[in-house]
């Protein structure tokens, strides 16, 4: 078959470049729910997976190395340390990207308070709730029932019908809100033996807790900063030094520290509440901002991007020069991931600097306004990077837990290359067909929190099948991943699903 002059020049690269999305179809970031969508995947993933797989396989403190016991004198990071920050990092990004437009619209600062309070509530009722309702908790023969009733109230109290009114919408949640306390009671009471501390607040799923902090405090940050850049860098460098000092015996950034609200309740009411001093808020909670308020300045570099107007004359980067990009990207995170977990420190910073050079070479000049955006994060990916490799000798070496100062800053630079790295795939390339199912997962991460525990392994425990999975690591040692893949895949299933119906759950 003979192929034309005119055949080829419109499926050159160059032709193909030109259909790179313009301003007015730019309202929404795909690769930022790419990222999202493989953040919540990780997790699911790595919360149920066997316990017969390699140490990589864990978080870098909790697995074979330890007895899969909790070791903090084990340095380095896995694929599985990764996941947490890079949800966080995806949470700050998205805040400039919501609120932005309401701003735009005229919208004053002050009356986005009651939603984002609102927001902050329910959250905290949704991390309340997990624990309470949680099938691994609960005893009995009906514990997957109870769970699955837990998932049906978790839908009515958080879905978003697109064919009913927001009036409806509320009525609807609210309903569901406050069946879902009626079962928290009945599940505190019906089982003393399960609940011996009665029904306490500080009962809760601490990563929805700490992600309800950080909707407040990052939420609070990026508005009164939004204008700057560098205040918001001023806020981070500030609780990097309380970060550094909080454990000075006697000092006032100790009594900070420490300090809660709640300690003005009376005693009666504290004890009735919580356990210890095990509180709702804490400021070591904060420690996360460091890779939140990072996420806001690309969530702001997104912003810039969907209003960047392009001259008729910007040229994209050859197509080549963004497939190299793309590996790049993926380079640096595998070859920090082993070199930190095997402790290879002096290979692992010479092949940063090598490999952030050629990052430099590839995202240089940027010509176009997808290769500014690029360009910006790449600066902002490779200066946090970095950062946090120099800080990697202190407090003995990079860990998760607890958390060091050295795996903030590395794991938002790898949040930041991993977002580069989608966005080749989706803005450049114009092509979401690799990534959808990840994608679609990240737009309705909080039902996808939820549906494996919730749902998914309720529904193959009642039908006999659970028993058989979870022994499948005695045929081989990496059949137990196989586990891990039908719950995650049984997740993704429901919360695509979901989104393509658009039964989204909001907050």
């Amino acid at each position: 078959m003979t192929v034309t002059h005119k055949e080829r020049k419109a499926s050159s690269p160059s032709r193909e470049r030109d259909k790179s999305p313009r301003v007015g179809e730019r309202s929404r970031s795909y690769a930022l729910d790419a990222l999202r969508g493989l953040a919540i995947i990780g997790m699911v993933l790595s919360g149920t997976i066997a316990e017969s797989l390699p140490a990589w396989m864990y978080h870098a403190q909790v697995g074979p190395r330890s007895d899969f016991k909790f070791d903090p004198t084990i340095f380095g990071i896995t694929w599985v340390d990764l996941v947490f920050p890079f949800f966080l990092f995806a949470m700050g990004a998205a805040i400039p990207l919501a609120l932005s437009r309401k701003l735009d619209k005229g919208t004053k600062v002050q009356s986005l308070f009651p939603s984002i309070l609102k927001r902050v509530f329910l959250l905290v009722l949704f991390a309340i709730a997990i624990y309470h309702t949680n099938p691994y908790r609960l005893g009995g023969a009906w514990n997957y029932a109870l769970s699955m009733l837990a998932f049906a109230l978790f839908f009515v109290s958080f879905v978003r019908f697109p064919s009913l009114s927001e009036k409806i919408n509320g009525f609807i949640n609210w309903l569901g809100i406050g069946l879902f306390i009626s079962l928290i009671a009945f599940n505190v009471l019906s089982q003393p033996d399960v609940f011996q501390q009665g029904f306490k607040l500080s009962h809760n799923d601490i990563i929805i807790l700490i992600l309800a902090n950080m909707a407040l405090f990052g939420t609070l940050s990026w508005l009164f900063t939004r204008s700057s850049i560098v205040a918001r860098l001023g806020i981070m460098a500030v609780f990097f030094a309380f970060r550094l000092t909080a454990e000075i015996d006697g000092s006032w950034n100790q009594w900070i520290w420490n300090f809660n609200p709640a300690i003005f309740l009376p005693e009666n009411i504290q004890s009735a509440l919580y356990i210890g001093s095990q509180w709702l808020y804490q400021m070591d909670f904060l420690k996360y901002l460091l890779i939140v308020l990072p996420g806001t300045i690309a969530g702001d570099l997104l912003v810039h991007w969907f209003a960047d107007n392009d001259d008729k004359k910007a040229k994209l980067p050859t197509r080549n020069r963004m497939r190299a990009a793309m590996l790049l990207m993926i380079a640096f995170v595998v070859s920090n991931l082993i070199c930190l977990f095997g402790r290879y420190l002096e290979i692992n910073i010479l092949l940063n600097i090598i490999l952030g050079f050629a990052g430099w070479y590839l995202f240089s000049p940027p010509t176009h306004s997808l290769s500014r955006l690029y360009h910006k994060l790449y600066q902002w990916g490779i200066s946090w990077l970095l950062l946090g490799l120099v800080f990697e000798v202190f407090e003995g070496g990079i860990r998760k837990d607890h958390a060091t100062m050295s795996y903030f800053f590395v794991t938002t630079g790898l949040a930041i290359f991993m977002l580069i790295f989608f966005s080749i795939v989706m803005d450049y390339f114009g092509n979401k067909k690799p990534f959808r199912y990840v994608t679609e997962i990240g737009q309705n991460p909080m039902l996808a929190y939820v549906a494996g525990t919730f749902l998914v392994v309720p529904m193959l425990a009642t039908v006999g099948l659970m028993p058989y999975i979870n022994k499948l690591y005695e045929i081989s040692p990496w059949m137990g991943l196989a586990k891990g893949l039908i719950i995650t895949g049984g997740m993704m299933a429901v919360t695509v699903f979901t989104v393509r119906k658009k039964w989204f759950w909001k907050t």
